[in-house]
């Protein structure tokens, strides 16, 4: 082997004789030709990519460190300073909306449940402060099975009679019978204005025209949901809209010199319900921007991880079996929940149905709702239970009623 081909493969052809590689991305880096840079050392020359060696550059980079902390640092604004401890102050009071009441302040609240803790039914709350007090629903509850001889059950009004000088009005959530079922039997004895919003109070006008206290409707002062009254000098009231199985229900805030008390009501979280009003989840939000000193929540079913359906969930259910039924459709429901009377007759007047209605709770809730115009439908359609045996079974439609669910 001679001295020219030395370290180059036998094999490998000439350089002349090799075909160009068109995919071989070029070598902008080249690696250094030692026999050039010898030669270069040698003959004094310069290697073409070397770059001219500095006297400084050592000591450049052994005080870069001491030129780095000795470099003057950027301005502070002190006006953006101040604005990130104003966002910081937000952030904690946004998570901690506690942070704003004044938990020093020498007023003070008393809150004296009489009954519907524990229990479904008899649901009635003192809101009392040194002066003044006001209660929130007065309901009554039914007795177990084995109370035989009892009809109803109502809370004991010891309480109330101590203090009936200082209470300055009835505060109505909703219309269930255990959260004003007991109206009756206390403004037999004791009477005070009365607010809430006008389906509640239209029940109770029908209970104390049953019980002929009509002239007790004079106490009756409806309200404006999303408007804050003042009620009595310690108290201001506002009602919020609240979806439950009965209509027109309402959440309540009451502001005291001590702080705001959050009463839910009952409640149960419909995003799509019938008449479309959801739940003024906005406003109980701004009283927790403001801060709530108390919360009085409702936990019936608390325990049930399943969500509770949607009432427009028996829509389909509905449609089904009106439209396979060959004979009579009865419908058996709790009267207060207006929204399935209501999904049930407006089913049975799609499918040519006439609608007879049986229950004597269940006609007077149903001409309440038309009255006060929370239902519309047209009068020719409803029948009398007489007529019901003069019709084709495929033509009736029987609403009476019956338990919950």
């Amino acid at each position: 082997m001679t001295e020219e081909n030395q370290g180059t493969p036998a094999n490998s052809a000439p350089a002349a004789n090799r075909k160009p590689n068109n995919n071989r991305r070029p070598n902008n880096r080249p690696r250094p030709n030692p026999e050039k840079q010898e030669g270069a050392a040698v003959t004094g020359e310069k290697a073409p990519n070397a770059k001219p060696a500095s006297a400084n550059s050592a000591s450049r980079n052994k005080n870069s460190g001491k030129n780095r902390n000795r470099r003057q640092s950027a301005p502070i604004d002190e006006n953006l300073k101040e604005f990130v401890a104003r966002n910081q102050e937000a952030h904690k009071q946004r998570l901690n909306p506690h942070y704003k009441l004044d938990l020093n302040s020498n007023a003070k609240v008393r809150i004296t449940p009489l009954g519907g803790l524990g229990e479904i039914g008899g649901n009635i709350a003192v809101f009392e402060t040194e002066k003044e007090a006001i209660l929130i629903d007065v309901g009554m509850s039914f007795p177990d099975e084995d109370m035989h001889g009892v009809d109803i059950l109502i809370p004991d009004f010891t309480y109330l009679r101590e203090i009936k000088h200082k209470i300055v009005g009835v505060i109505i959530t909703h219309a269930h019978e255990d959260h004003i079922g007991a109206m009756p039997y206390l403004y037999k004895e004791m009477q005070f204005p009365i607010y809430g919003t006008p389906l509640p109070l239209a029940m109770i006008g029908n209970k104390f025209d049953e019980h002929h206290i009509s002239e007790h409707r004079k106490y009756f002062s409806p309200i404006e949901k999303r408007v804050v009254y003042k009620i009595g000098n310690d108290f201001e009231v506002e009602w919020m809209h609240m979806t439950h199985s009965i209509i027109d229900s309402s959440s309540i805030a009451v502001t005291t010199a001590a702080g705001t008390i959050i009463h839910t009501g009952d409640f149960k979280i419909d995003y799509t319900p019938v008449d479309g009003y959801t739940a003024d989840l906005h406003r109980l939000a701004h009283y927790g921007e403001k801060g709530v000193l108390c919360l009085l929540s409702d936990s019936t079913n608390s325990y049930n991880t399943v969500a509770t359906p949607s009432e427009l969930s028996v829509a389909p259910a509905f449609d089904r079996i009106f439209s396979k039924a060959e004979g009579r459709v009865i419908l058996s429901t709790f009267s207060s929940n207006i929204h399935r009377v209501q999904q049930a007759i407006q089913y049975g007047i799609k499918y040519g149905r006439k609608v007879c209605v049986i229950g004597r709770s269940m006609e007077r809730n149903l001409e309440v709702a038309m009255q006060y115009d929370y239902l519309k439908f047209p009068k020719n359609i409803f029948i009398d239970a007489e007529e019901v045996a003069h019709c084709s079974d495929k033509d009736v439609l029987i609403v009476t009623t019956g338990s919950q669910g």
